[in-house]
């Protein structure tokens, strides 16, 4: 019998029906694999097959080709750039067969109930199923359910709501909705904190789930399950070396404020200098109210978060908050925000590419194979530049198989830098 190699390889999918798509998928990934199955597979979609044959059917569509032994874990993103190309719609997968590498996959539930009890769920199988390996390096993928805009009638899913009593109501009821119905807030960066406070010694990336722009929906696969606010982890213990590395293109701008009122969980800011905070970010960044809407607000907001401090242990404090839902005069932000010093952040074109850069000219050998998490306005901010983007990442990736996938929440934890959080961020995991 011949003796089993390290192969990782890509897959992508364009075809309209979910079960066609993830059979081509498979398809694909098996003709380049040959006569070895896959130790595990990545999967990332687009929104679009939950209305055309729904996930369920994508994955069974996976499974017709491969063993029910196969490993799966993925989720919807807003689109993803791999060797093949950039899309918006589709779906591709990395599949990888290893014998120097063990993995195992957990997943936990509730994560915007419970984030903490999610994040001990997972570690509790992946202990269980690596704690017999013997190799030295740990790493462990994180794909978890990202916000989600509230449906409330008769308001219905507005994101920004005025001054009233309703706002009032909703602000004072908003963490009893993020608990009761887990719509909201991801909660992912408190997720991270407990993975990492019980497996330090694992690097890790991760990226929150979403749909294609609103944050109404997004889906988390595990095997052939399709979950609702859950985290899916890949687990790796291997000897091969594992890089992470997180960078952001965001500059701080001179508009530098305090926040002097914030709710108990600090993802909504009540006041800025000891003013009505919607009132006050105005004044600062000199807009009008009206240029603030639901049809313009992805170009506004996202592209002038509020700078600050997001995980408590790390020095950075000019993690990207961006703005999510506007409650009266209060600002609802994607991620908690620590500490009353802030500032305005912005984009500049060039850092868009300068964050490549940044973060993969560490590379000086042949990588196996790489996963890189982003985020959805890198994605909507470059549009046709995408493909610049993706003959970068696979200059510096030597065509080698890669993945970067755009998602709502990004993250990396090693023990040298710590955990780095942000949205609006550039962050890779690379297998030499």
């Amino acid at each position: 019998m011949s003796q089993k190699k390290s192969i990782a390889v890509i897959g992508t999918t364009r075809k309209h029906s979910a079960s066609d798509a993830g059979k081509e998928l498979a398809k694909t990934l098996k003709a380049q694999l040959g006569e070895q199955n896959p130790d595990f597979i990545v999967l990332f979609s687009t929104i679009h097959y939950l209305k055309n044959g729904g996930f369920d059917r994508l994955l069974k569509g996976v499974y017709d080709v491969f063993s029910d032994q196969v490993k799966l874990v993925g989720g919807t993103v807003r689109g993803f750039v791999n060797n093949d190309g950039c899309f918006a719609r589709g779906a591709t997968a990395l599949a990888v067969s290893s014998d120097e590498m063990n993995c195992a996959i957990a997943k936990g539930t509730n994560t915007k109930r419970n984030p903490q009890k999610a994040a001990q769920k997972c570690t509790v199988e992946i202990e269980k199923n690596l704690s017999e390996s013997t190799y030295e390096h740990g790493f462990l993928l994180n794909i978890i359910a990202g916000a989600e805009i509230p449906n409330i009638p008769p308001i219905g899913t507005k994101k920004i709501i005025e001054p009233g009593v309703t706002s009032k109501t909703l602000s004072t009821m908003f963490a009893v909705s993020q608990k009761a119905f887990q719509m909201g807030a991801a909660r992912d960066e408190e997720l991270i904190e407990e993975l990492v406070t019980l497996l330090p010694d694992y690097s890790m990336l991760s990226g929150a789930t979403l749909d294609d722009g609103p944050g109404f929906k997004n889906y988390q696969f595990y095997n052939q399950q399709v979950l609702k606010n859950s985290i899916v982890s890949l687990g790796l213990k291997t000897n091969k070396n594992v890089f992470v590395n997180s960078t952001h293109n965001m500059k701080k701008t001179s508009i530098e404020f305090e926040i002097t009122k914030t709710s108990k969980d600090k993802r909504i800011i009540h006041e800025i200098n000891g003013k009505p905070a919607l009132e006050e970010l105005l004044r600062l960044l000199d807009w009008p109210k009206e240029v603030l809407n639901e049809e313009t607000w992805l170009q506004t907001t996202f592209y002038f978060p509020i700078g600050g401090k997001t995980i408590t242990d790390s020095n950075s404090d000019d993690s990207a908050h961006v703005i999510g839902i506007i409650l009266g005069n209060s600002l609802v932000l994607t991620c908690k925000i620590i500490g009353s010093h802030a500032s305005i952040l912005t984009i500049d074109g060039k850092g868009l590419f300068d964050a490549i850069d940044k973060n993969l000219d560490f590379i000086d050998f042949k990588p196996q194979f790489g996963l890189i998490s982003s985020c959805i306005t890198r994605f909507e901010t470059l549009g046709y530049n995408m493909y610049d983007v993706r003959d970068k990442v696979q200059t510096y990736m030597q065509n080698q198989p890669f993945i970067v996938f755009y998602v709502g929440g990004e993250s990396t934890y090693c023990k040298e830098t710590g955990i780095k959080y942000s949205n609006i961020s550039f962050n890779s995991m690379i297998i030499k």
